[in-house]
């Protein structure tokens, strides 16, 4: 998210509103240019979208055995914000990350849950966000 210029993040969560908005960074700051702490609990208000901090630990593993246990850790710390089943058609999140790295990692301990033959969880970076980076 430090890439991210606040004006863009403001118009992303206003756009794609959602009902919760989990936040798995570890020092969750918004002193990005052109926001503040106070204004991003406000649009969160506004829009009536409940702010969890729930640091995850979304760093890239090193080899299997970390690979699995990071993929268990996030799993479950994300059904226990967001609920078992993760049916985004139900429970649509926004998930605050440090990096796009982030959305990777993120993406690839979920994407094995499945449920009734269809992935539960669909992890889709916002276009807004992902393409504002400075190219690192």
């Amino acid at each position: 998210m430090a890439e991210v210029h606040g004006v863009t993040f403001k118009r992303a969560v206003f756009m794609s509103p959602h009902a919760l908005v989990v936040d798995a960074r570890l020092y969750p700051y918004f002193d990005l240019p052109g926001l503040s702490r106070p204004s991003v609990f406000r649009l969160f208000e506004d829009l009536s979208c409940r702010y969890l901090h729930v640091p995850i630990d979304l760093r890239p593993p090193r080899d299997q055995s970390a690979r699995w246990q990071r993929r268990q850790s996030v799993r479950e710390a994300m059904a226990r914000v967001v609920g078992q089943d993760g049916n985004p058609m139900r429970s649509s999140t926004i998930v605050l990350v440090n990096r796009l790295p982030d959305v990777d990692v993120l993406d690839e301990t979920l994407r094995g849950v499945v449920g009734d033959g269809d992935p539960i969880w669909k992890v889709q970076p916002h276009d807004a966000l992902a393409l504002t980076g400075n190219g690192s």
